[in-house]
């Protein structure tokens, strides 16, 4: 007696990379599915987005000791301000760079309590800034607005608020919402990043369940 078979699953090695990668696979996927790509993506996003955040705190506070050395007439807290940024800044830089030309361990990703997209970010910022301006505004006194000393300085205040925010929060969350395309991008340019791929496409095989290896 003979049975029939259906056809095996094919396993992600049996398809090349470039069907796993391509945009069109992706369009006709829903996004909330799961794929080794897709994870790939996300890890490497929030690693690169945590160490760019790193990158643009330490930006700021270089500009901070600058403008701060600059108001005051003295270079006293140019030191102190500018020197600690500007080692986080490059530190962050090494590391952003290492994690871009890296696969990243999807079993130990970032938990990101922040936006993850650049309109959340926005809409985070916005809010801020608002409740940051609607306080000064209600609490200070009417002589406050007819002093130039004291405009200059809430404006000071108000810049660096604003490129703080720009770089701990809208940079990142840029980065993160744009993790596939970013993917795609870097596995089309970089030969060595694709090769990494080509060899993870042959080894991975999902410990949970049938996942495919994409789409992106």
């Amino acid at each position: 007696m003979s049975y029939q078979t259906g056809p095996s699953p094919l396993s992600p090695s049996d398809r090349p990379l470039d069907y796993w990668l391509s945009p069109e696979l992706a369009a006709v996927t829903p996004a909330g599915a799961r794929s080794r790509l897709r994870e790939i993506a996300g890890a490497r996003g929030s690693y690169m987005g945590a160490w760019a955040a790193g990158v643009g705190i330490g930006t700021v506070l270089v500009l901070m000791g600058v403008l701060l050395a600059v108001r005051l007439g003295t270079f006293v807290l140019l030191p102190s301000l500018s020197l600690p940024g500007a080692a986080l800044a490059v530190l962050c830089g090494v590391f952003y760079a290492r994690v871009r030309d890296r696969l990243p361990r999807t079993d130990r990703a970032l938990v990101n309590r922040g936006p993850g997209n650049l309109r959340g970010a926005l809409s985070f910022v916005a809010f801020i800034l608002i409740v940051f301006i609607g306080l000064f505004a209600f609490t200070a006194k009417p002589s406050t607005w007819q002093d130039p000393g004291v405009l200059l300085t809430l404006a000071m205040v108000l810049a660096f608020v604003v490129c703080l925010l720009v770089g701990a929060i809208i940079v990142p969350a840029t980065i993160m919402g744009r993790s596939r395309e970013s993917l795609r991008r870097k596995a089309a340019t970089d030969p060595r990043f694709r090769a990494l791929l080509e060899q993870d496409l042959v080894t991975w095989r999902d410990p949970y369940g049938n996942a495919g290896y994409g789409p992106l």
